[in-house]
């Protein structure tokens, strides 16, 4: 049955029409104006968190309150409907055993999951039987495991080679940076990152380099950071500084003089 013609914000509705919206209340549209209004607390919320649809601007002697999911006041969206007067509740066909509406027209979410995002409906009955609607919004997020680096040879220390971090996480929908130091880390010359981020190379290693090296996954609403990775960097073992160049060449010639003046001792004695 359709509802009454009239002001599409105030429709006369029997109570027992609200108490019973499981199977009397059918796809009726909203009011294109109407004078309350749904505030979502908060209106991004964590899965296994609490979410709120409060009631604003309420006018008038309010005698019961229905919820819905969705953007319609329809009897298979029904979640609940709340008399005020005997604090009865009548949960419908979309109530899944988390939904509760307060005293004062609220509905609470408890143990948010991901399939409750989306659009609710609140329809309030004034004591002279008419009733005005409003929605509300919730997204929700999902909660990220945390990631894991992985470096392709853990070995690698010294200068002038190469290293790959890779940050392991099997998340959608996020983006990726690194941390070097408790810092964002910055562009070098010598550091790439792959087009998704998840990869960072460093080629060739240089002193500056060492350091504490974590990878953040962040999405719309959390983030989460890795264990830290730390890389050590010190000098090729087979790499001579000028010192020892010079010690090298100072023994070698030390040596050959050493041989010249055998020679000469020997060859004197024999003439």
């Amino acid at each position: 049955m359709e509802p009454p013609s009239g002001p599409a914000s105030r429709r006369h509705v029997p109570w027992n029409r609200l108490l019973l919206a499981v199977s009397l209340l059918s796809f009726w549209t909203l009011p294109t104006t109407a004078r309350l209004t749904v505030d979502t607390v908060p209106p991004l919320a964590a899965e296994g968190s609490v979410a709120v649809f409060n009631i604003l601007e309420k006018e008038g002697l309010i005698i019961g309150y229905g919820w819905f999911r969705g953007n319609r006041i329809d009897q298979r969206a029904a979640i609940e409907a709340y008399q005020i007067i005997n604090n009865s509740h009548t949960p419908g066909p979309s109530h899944t055993g988390r939904e509760t509406i307060k005293p004062n027209g609220s509905l609470v979410i408890q143990s948010v999951k991901k399939q409750d995002e989306g659009t609710y409906t609140v329809i309030t009955v004034k004591a002279d039987l008419t009733n005005v609607s409003a929605s509300g919004q919730l997204q929700v997020y999902s909660l990220l495991q945390q990631p894991s680096i992985q470096v392709s040879d853990p070995m690698v220390r010294e200068k002038e080679n190469k290293v790959v971090m890779t940050c392991i996480t099997n998340e959608m929908d996020i983006t990726v940076k690194w941390i070097f130091n408790k810092q964002q880390l910055k562009s070098a010359k010598n550091v790439f990152l792959s087009e998704d981020s998840k990869n960072l190379t460093i080629d060739p290693i240089k002193k500056e380099n060492a350091g504490d090296y974590q990878c953040e996954i962040s999405n719309i609403g959390t983030s989460n950071r890795s264990e830290t990775f730390e890389l050590k960097v010190k000098d090729s073992q087979f790499k001579l500084t000028t010192g020892t160049i010079a010690a090298i060449i100072i023994g070698i010639l030390v040596g050959l003089a050493v041989t010249v003046a055998l020679m000469y001792f020997l060859f004197s004695n024999k003439l």
